[in-house]
This record gives C-alpha cells, structure tokens and sequence, in this order.
C-alpha cells in the first residue's frame, strides 16, 4: 500500500519532482565526474612513467624536469654533457638508457631527438612497449617518427616530408629548418601518453641541423652524419635493481662532472599532485554545493507541497495510520525522487563518456574510462541516496504534526 501512496502522490506533482531529479543528476554528474577525472588524470600520468626509475637532467626543478622530460609541458632547462650521458651508459647500475633532447617543434608538436632505445625500452600502461602502426623506425638523420596524434591530426603518413622549426611550441618559429626536410619513416601506435604528440628523430639529425648554429647538410669539415649532439636535455634510466635507485640517486646528485639533477618520476608525480590537491578539493567542494543546493530544492518542494496535502495526510491518520507511516511516505517521495536523480545522473555520465571519449583522446591523450559505475564510487553514491532521504524527516515531522482537526476542516 505504501508504494502505492508514494507513487500516486508524486504522479500528481510530476513537474516539480521532475525539476528535483534533474537537479539532484546534475549534481552527481559533477560528483562522479570530477572524481572519475581526477582519477584518470592520475592513472594517465602515472602509466606515462611505466617502468622508468630515474630521470637525471642538469640541475633544477624536479618537477620541472618530469614536465618537460615525459609529458612536454615546460621549456627545457640546460643539457648535460655527452661525456656525462657516456657515464650514464657505462654504469654498473644501469639496465638501460634513453637520451632525450627538446627545443624544436613542428606545427605546434614537440619534436624530440633520442635513439633506437627508445622504442625498445619505453613502456606506458602496465609494462606495455611501444610498437610501430605503420612503417618504420627511423634509421637515418633525415627521417622522422611520428606519433599517432601527429599524423592523425595533420594528415601525415609514411613518407610525407616534413620541416622542422626551433621555437617554443605555442609561439612563432625562431628558426625554421627549412634546408633540412625530413621524411616520414613510420607512425606509433596509439597510447593515450604524451607519445602520442611527438616527433622522434635521430641524436645525429638534432646534431646537424643546429650545427654552428644553424642547419647545414654534412659538408667537407662539417659534422658528420655520425656525430652526437654536444649535450641532451635529460636520461631516463631503467635500473639491473630497483633497490639501487636512492644510492644511484645520491651518486648522481654529488657527481664531479657536473651539477646533475637525478628525479624518481613516481615521487615526483606524487609531489605534483599534491601541488594540484587544492584545485581538485575546490572542484569537489563546488560539485558538493550543487548537491546541497538540490537538497534544499527537494526539501522547500515537499514543503510547499504540504500545504496542499494536509486534508490527504489527515485522512490517513484517521484511518489509524501512526508515526512511521507518515514518514514512510514523504521520506519514501524523497527516497524515490534522490533515487530516480542517481540513476540519470549515471546514465547522464555515462552517456557523456561515451560520446567524448574520442576527442579527450585525440586532443589531451586522456582516455575517459568507459564502465557504467565502479566499485570504488558505489560508497558516493549511497552517500546520496542517504542525504536524499533524510532530506525528507523534516517534512515528515512538519507533516505528523500537522493536528488531525487541522487537516479534517474546511479552511476559509
């Protein structure tokens, strides 16, 4: 009989409870959505630096070091010497090792010169290598790899030329490598990492298109085509032992040769969200407003309602309905209505999801997760379901004590 009650009393009132679902699913929506955000964001950075135990760069920041070294969000600060990479190489410690160095663009995309170990030792995700989707690696100073956003984007393939520009990438070029074009020799893979917005050419072409200062082809006493660069911006290590990593790192950070700078990317992505921690708490304190505000919504609603109702409620209490009846049925409205709110809001989400989960790919590398719900969210949402219901004593109590003559007279 109570459900009854419940759903013949909201069928009469169908526009407000309308609005209070809407609201309450608006609210879950920037609940669940900031969450499921924040949480994607931090297991997008964290698989970008998969496997990679060490990052030595010249002194500075160490969160600096990983923006501009991994994720290419900030300018590059001074090289170390070749002779320093060459230690780095030879190190007893040391599995594996990846030169990096930054400072030109094409189009907007960071270009970034390194080795043939980079796409035999990077890895993303959960230990995942990169593979090639079509053509191959480069294998010369005049061919050039191109991520999958890159080729995507600006419509290339293997064998497009390309030219090259020395600049920021949101500015204009300062030098545009114009007498050295580079040809396409393969496209990565997808990966949902910064990877994916790169151009990857040889140590020896970043050495000769700024040789002197300027780009020139090998030429009699010039550089040859074999020559390293004087200097890279950063290493990444692969270490024979993770428990070697503090030590390596006290080593590095006292080296003789130059001042170094040796970061662990998992310690720093840490300090770097904590850095973020204050956004991300001020995105969940105005998504937990907006659910407030719906709360109020739903309680003025019921409460304007009850004037409305008193001859309804006076009638069930004559009819021997006590306490707990009463409060079935408004806390039960409440109940009905959050509810209906929850499961919009989800099904909102997840429709939104599904249908920007391609751009958020293409444009920020970020892939959306694609469940309906997760476990680690199911306590969020009772939250809900338990605010919405005890949003509905106070008009319950308004409405028992509503006297039964009250409610049973004629008003004039």
């Amino acid at each position: 009989m109570l459900p009854r009650l419940i759903l013949a009393s909201l069928a009469t009132r169908k526009t407000s409870a309308a609005l209070i679902v809407a609201a309450i699913a608006l609210s879950l929506v920037m609940i669940l959505g900031i969450e499921r955000l924040r949480h994607q964001v931090h297991a997008n950075f964290a698989s970008t630096v998969s496997g990679m135990d060490l990052i030595v760069s010249a002194r500075g920041g160490p969160t600096n070091i990983l923006l501009y070294s991994v994720f290419h969000l900030s300018e590059p600060t001074a090289g170390i010497e070749w002779s320093t990479v060459e230690h780095l190489a030879a190190h007893p410690k040391v599995k594996w090792w990846i030169p990096i160095s930054l400072g030109d663009f094409h189009r907007g995309f960071p270009v970034v010169a390194t080795n043939d170990s980079y796409l035999e030792h990077y890895r993303y995700g959960r230990d995942r290598p990169l593979e090639l989707a079509t053509g191959k690696w480069f294998a010369g100073p005049d061919q050039v790899v191109l991520g999958s956003d890159v080729a995507r984007r600006l419509g290339y393939a293997p064998g497009a030329s390309v030219v090259l520009a020395h600049g920021s990438g949101g500015g204009p070029a300062i030098i545009k490598h114009a007498d050295h074009p580079f040809t396409v020799s393969g496209v990565l893979a997808p990966t949902g990492t910064p990877v994916d917005q790169g151009l990857y050419i040889s140590l020896q072409a970043m050495a000769l298109i700024h040789s002197g200062g300027r780009y020139a082809y090998p030429t009699p006493g010039g550089p040859a085509a074999s020559e390293m660069p004087d200097s890279v911006n950063a290493v990444m290590l692969g270490l024979k032992q993770r428990t070697a990593i503090l030590g390596l790192q006290r080593e590095l950070s006292n080296y003789d040769g130059e001042p170094l700078s040796a970061i662990i990317p998992g310690v720093e992505l840490q300090r770097l969200w904590r850095m973020t921690a204050n956004v991300e708490n001020a995105l969940r304190a105005a998504s937990v407003a907006v659910f407030l505000v719906a709360l109020l919504v739903l309680i003025s609603t019921v409460l304007a309602a009850l004037e409305g109702r008193r001859h309804e409620l006076a009638v069930l209490r004559a009819a021997g309905a006590g306490r707990g009846t009463v409060y079935g049925v408004i806390v039960g409205e409440s109940l009905c209505l959050t509810l209906a709110g929850c499961v919009s809001g989800v099904l909102i989400l997840f429709a939104a999801q599904f249908t920007l989960a391609p751009w958020a790919l293409t444009e920020w590398s970020l892939r959306l997760p694609s469940y309906l719900l997760a476990g680690r969210e199911l306590p969020l949402v009772a939250a809900v379901l338990l605010a919405g219901s005890l949003a509905g004593l106070l008009p319950a109590e308004k409405a028992f004590r509503n006297s039964l003559a009250d409610g049973l007279t004629p008003r004039s």
